[in-house]
């Protein structure tokens, strides 16, 4: 099932047994090895097995002489690897296929390398017009395969049931062999220059096949957190075979914490401020270290590791800084760093000018992970000093092979930004000198605890998988702290690894068509702006003002929606710190308790105050593709269309919206809404009662009088159906595109009601976002196109095409949000609010006119 995966970089450990369930030796109906296969022959195999299926999923069998098993392997499987490898000359069914000793057959992978490279070898020589034509039905078979795959013989969560009730071992080889081929089909199209728009793609990352039952249950059995699984289900775009990969990284032998109480949003066991389940209060412990070079294997406890029995220090061996001193030198303008003398254990603040003038490394850490300070004291473990000292060796030992060579000075968030209450003027002056701290600094030295319990492991792929999975790529002043470094360190338990050695090796691994977990596991990369770290720091060196473009605020987006932060108030304040931004209005803490309403608008405030240092810019940074954005949004009148958080935790949407390219800047009308320029649809209401509209599952409308385009829209981010809503009262709906022509399955859009059009701009508020389709099934747009022409027009609407340069001015409700109960109460259609008045009701009210009229003589 997946032999062809194994190479010495991993070694799979799942039972590969896929029971062979059809009789490949069928007919391929025209395909021939050798010979040209034709699109029609993937399309024939269903119906010349007895089955007939449909994109919206429903099935039937018409002969009852195949099982589900039989006709999905001997057409999704077998008809695929056919339909690409068909032309080959000495292409062999059998080559896919083995016995046991007892003669029982199973289904093998072991040939595909081979098979790949022929193919390659082929497309390379054939003459252009032959190859164009086998790469677009290629890329058209792996695209419909792909789409009744994910579909119907994926589940988004282990607790979902696959539609197609196949056996879920034969689901995963379906997805294993799809994701493979189509990765090898994009490598080959890029290797080749083939390039048609709209006919093939050179996404090698995110064409993923869906996500396999069997392998979302091993996750759930193994007791992984569901959280985990939510940001990596999303991270990895629906690719079966790398959260296969993930789950090999993790050894069954290794004891963590229980998460069993955590959910899709909340990671409740390694939360430290969580006490629901428990009795009390989550410790906070400091981390420990033996004599060895790092951690020795932790004790869990409550979610946060114990001293384990071998440390050579006593509980309370610590080392602090007074914050007088750390105060005085941060009020002079100056940087504090730290020189820590292993042998005498003295533990030293040494003060830097701002000019930089000294050689120093910088640790960043994971609060959570123990290496923090606790309370009033800028304090941590001496074992834990004796650690840093000799990383800071190994380090110099590493990059000049000289000893005496080594930055012995160094910086610590924790030891060197005073925590003490009164000194919160100088604290918020030293988070301003972060950025220049980070970008100034020699190296950072990463220290993640569940890296430093394992090894780096062989070629790239293992240590980048597991630099993704560890808790350091999951908080947000880790990202700043990322970016704005110039060499990143990894400490594993063997070694600390630079992350420019790592990322050398990642071009020759990701060579190989047969496996996409390289690409897979640079993921990381992409987590910290890997790509566009070096172009940040050459304009950091050139001009110390920089300020973001929209492409760099659209990466930071992406790279921090799947991390969190111990406290909501601090989202803008690390996010000003990384675009440059003056972080002064950011850095006091809260005056509100966290949790309250209070607390929520001082967040929305600091979200406003950040939006508007990029509407005061020359040219706004904001990428317009940020209305399309999912999550709660701010409700202040202007700011509508913005999140409240940039810590969203949501699947990429299709397409991604901050991935496409623009030509036009956004402007932020303070008053009105944010002004953008993209395609999309007026809808014109035929005459029905819009009442009609509320509550149903989904819209269809035509595009012209031919009645032959159609659209489909429906609710997106789980809603059901589409809610009640007084903002269409008198209003003409529209939809917001990100792109034309709609081109996948489904497209995230935005359901919006236009206020007034002036000056070529339609000012319009955000009702829904919403997922549009073009309607390609026959029957569906004649059943539309009949309703339509008998005069039955339920909530159906006549769609106007609107170009690419249509300007939006996009906000949200132009009043405070209101829970939906309150929205449905107050609804001008509810039928409770539009009822006849009883006649005792009429009679009081004009008994009160009569008394007024009285009084008025």
């Amino acid at each position: 099932m997946y032999e062809h995966l194994r190479n010495e970089y991993n070694e799979f450990t799942f039972p590969d047994n896929v029971k062979l369930y059809c009789d490949p030796s069928e007919p391929f109906f025209g395909a021939r090895p050798g010979k040209e296969s034709k699109l029609s022959d993937f399309f024939q195999i269903p119906q010349k097995l007895g089955w007939n299926f449909q994109e919206n999923g429903k099935r039937s069998n018409h002969s009852g002489g195949t099982s589900i098993d039989h006709v999905t392997q001997r057409w999704l499987y077998f008809e695929v690897l056919a339909q690409v490898f068909g032309h080959l000359p000495d292409y062999r069914w059998e080559d896919f296929v083995k016995a046991d000793r007892s003669g029982v057959e199973y289904i093998t992978t072991t040939h595909l390398p081979n098979y790949l490279q022929r193919w390659f070898v082929s497309e390379r020589n054939s003459e252009a017009s032959e190859r164009k034509s086998r790469l677009i039905r290629i890329q058209q078979v792996l695209d419909k395969a792909r789409l009744f795959v994910s579909q119907h013989c994926a589940v988004p969560s282990s607790k979902d049931t696959i539609m197609w009730e196949i056996n879920e071992i034969l689901a995963l080889s379906l997805m294993i062999l799809g994701e493979t081929l189509t990765r090898a089909l994009s490598l080959i199209q890029r290797r080749l220059r083939f390039r048609i728009e709209g006919w093939c793609s050179h996404d090698t990352r995110s064409q993923g096949w869906g996500y396999s039952k069997l392998m979302l249950q091993k996750l759930d059995d193994d007791g992984w957190c569901a959280k985990a699984i939510h940001m990596l289900q999303a991270l990895l775009r629906g690719n079966s075979i790398g959260l296969m990969y993930l789950f090999t990284l993790r050894s069954s032998s290794s004891k963590g914490p229980d998460h069993k109480q955590c959910t899709a949003t909340v990671c409740k066991e390694m939360d430290i401020r969580n006490n629901e389940g428990r009795s009390g209060p989550a410790p906070y412990h400091y981390c420990h270290s033996t004599n060895s070079d790092f951690c020795s294997e932790p004790e869990y406890h409550g979610g946060q590791v114990r001293k384990p029995p071998n440390c050579d220090t006593d509980a309370d061996a610590c080392r602090s800084i007074d914050g007088r001193k750390l105060a005085d030198i941060i009020n002079r303008g100056n940087i504090p760093l730290l020189l820590y003398r292993r042998v005498k254990r003295d533990l030293q603040v040494v003060e830097m000018s701002q000019s930089f003038d000294k050689s120093y490394a910088i640790f960043s850490h994971v609060w959570t992970d123990g290496f923090g300070s606790l309370g009033s004291k800028n304090e941590t473990s001496l074992c834990v000093l004796d650690m840093f000292s000799r990383m800071l060796e190994k380090v110099a030992i590493q990059r000049s092979g000289n000893k005496s060579a080594v930055p012995e000075l160094f910086w610590i968030y924790t030891l060197t930004v005073p925590v003490e209450e009164k000194y919160e003027k100088e604290r918020c002056k030293a988070i301003k000198q972060m950025h220049d701290i980070y970008t100034h600094a020699k190296y950072t030295i990463v220290l993640d605890l569940s890296l430093m319990r394992t090894t780096v492991g062989p070629g790239y792929s293992n240590p980048a998988m597991k630099i993704t999975m560890c808790r350091w790529m999951t908080r947000l002043w880790t990202l700043q702290e990322a970016v704005l470094s110039k060499n990143l360190l990894f400490c594993f338990s063997d070694r600390i690894f630079p992350m420019n050695q790592l990322e050398e090796m990642f071009p020759e691994e990701d060579s190989e068509l047969q496996s996409c977990i390289p690409s897979l596991a640079r993921i990381y990369y992409a987590g910290i702006l890997g790509e566009i770290r070096p172009k940040i720091h050459e304009e950091f060196r050139k001009n110390e003002g920089w300020i973001a473009q929209a492409d760099y605020l659209a990466l930071v987006w992406k790279a921090a929606q799947w991390r969190s932060t111990a406290h909501p108030i601090q989202e803008t304040l690390a996010l000003a710190t990384m675009l440059n931004l003056n972080t002064e209005p950011f850095a006091s803490p809260a005056e509100s308790k966290e949790g309250t309403p209070e607390y929520q608008r001082e967040c929305d405030d600091r979200m406003i105050k950040l939006l508007s240092r990029f509407a005061a810019m020359s040219s706004c940074p904001i990428p317009p593709g940020m209305i399309f954005l999912p999550g709660p949004r701010l409700s202040n009148k202007g700011y509508g269309w913005a999140p409240r958080s940039w810590l969203s935790s949501h699947a990429i949407d299709s397409p991604d919206p901050l991935s496409l390219a623009y030509q036009w800047n956004t402007r932020l009308d303070v008053n009105n809404g944010l002004e953008v320029q993209f395609p999309g649809f007026l809808l014109h209401d035929l005459g029905f009662d819009r009442r009609e509209l509320w509550m149903r599952k989904d819209i269809y409308f035509p595009t012209d009088s031919t009645l032959l385009e159609w659209y489909r829209v429906q609710p997106a981010d789980d809603t059901p159906h589409f809610p009640k809503d007084h903002r269409l009262a008198g209003r003409e709906p529209a939809i917001i595109v990100s792109r034309m022509p709609i081109v996948d399955f489904r497209e995230i859009a935005l359901f919006v009601a236009v206020k007034e059009t002036f000056g070529g701009i339609h000012y319009v508020e955000i009702l829904d976002r919403v997922w549009i389709s073009r309607e390609v099934n026959l029957e569906t747009v004649q059943y539309w196109s009949d309703k339509h022409c008998e005069g039955h027009r339920e909530a159906m609407f006549a769609g106007e095409r609107l170009p690419l340069t249509t300007g939006w001015c996009v906000d949200g409700p132009s009043q405070s949000s209101v829970s939906k109960d309150q929205s449905e109460k107050s609804h001008p259609f509810d039928d409770e609010r539009i009822r006849p008045l009883k006649r005792s009701q009429i009679n009081r009210f004009g008994n009160r006119i009569k008394s007024f009229k009285s009084w008025l003589r």
